[in-house]
């Protein structure tokens, strides 16, 4: 008996699409930082001698992990149920991500000092949540607006943004000691940004999970954790 001929799946131009801009692509922007961190990590540590420089090793060991772990999510990704790829919504998700990036880079104010080490505070406190709620979404990840998969545990049990919330808060704490004018502007479009892609997301998640969904955001907060609110 002769065994049937197997033929290879054929691959769609939206899987090779998927494939180079949904996954290798963003992989690779995101190992540039990864690689930026580990030398600055590195001569940081060699350098620290005060809290504040201590304090700022592990805001970029955290940070590490949070772009370690983007480059792995992104590699991974499930396939998406829904998604939101208006040309308006793919340029202010995709701008505002960055714009909080670019924003360090600006020409700066006058530094307050009066502002430093309650800055470096928020911004470690920003990026232990979000690289928390990066830990519980996993491959769900994504910048634009979509669906995967309803993840509810952990810090999503407290607020329904934490890696959101988490940005924000980490783009406050690094920029608020030295922003000027344009820094300031560039981190009012970075928030303006992620409340909205809040409500997009929350746009598709209730069209991907209509049976799930509402009743989540019925009981958690959009924002702001409440964690007297937490439930097991």
């Amino acid at each position: 008996m002769v065994a049937a001929e197997v033929r290879p799946e054929r691959r769609t131009g939206a899987y090779w699409r998927d494939l180079v801009f949904g996954r290798v692509l963003p992989a690779l922007f995101f190992s540039l930082f990864v690689a930026d961190q580990v030398l600055q990590l590195s001569q940081t540590v060699q350098s620290a001698r005060t809290v504040t420089d201590y304090l700022f090793v592990l805001r970029q060991l955290l940070a590490l992990g949070y772009f370690t772990m983007l480059v792995v999510l992104y590699t991974t990704r499930l396939p998406q149920r829904g998604t939101d790829h208006r040309l308006g919504v793919i340029f202010v998700a995709f701008t505002g991500t960055f714009s909080a990036l670019v924003g360090t880079f600006l020409p700066g104010g006058e530094r307050r000092e009066w502002l430093v080490l309650p800055g470096d505070v928020l911004a470690t406190i920003g990026l232990v949540y979000s690289v928390w709620g990066l830990a519980f979404l996993r491959r769900s990840f994504s910048i634009t607006p979509e669906a995967r998969k309803l993840v509810t545990g952990g810090p999503y049990r407290l607020s329904r943004h934490p890696v959101y919330l988490g940005e924000i808060a980490t783009a406050i704490g690094v920029n608020v000691a030295t922003a000027g004018w344009p820094g300031a502007l560039a981190l009012a479009y970075f928030v303006g940004a992620e409340l909205m892609r809040m409500r997009w997301e929350e746009g598709v998640l209730s069209k991907a999970f209509p049976a799930d969904y509402p009743a989540y955001a019925a009981r958690v907060p959009r924002y702001f954790p409440l964690p007297l609110r937490w439930r097991p």
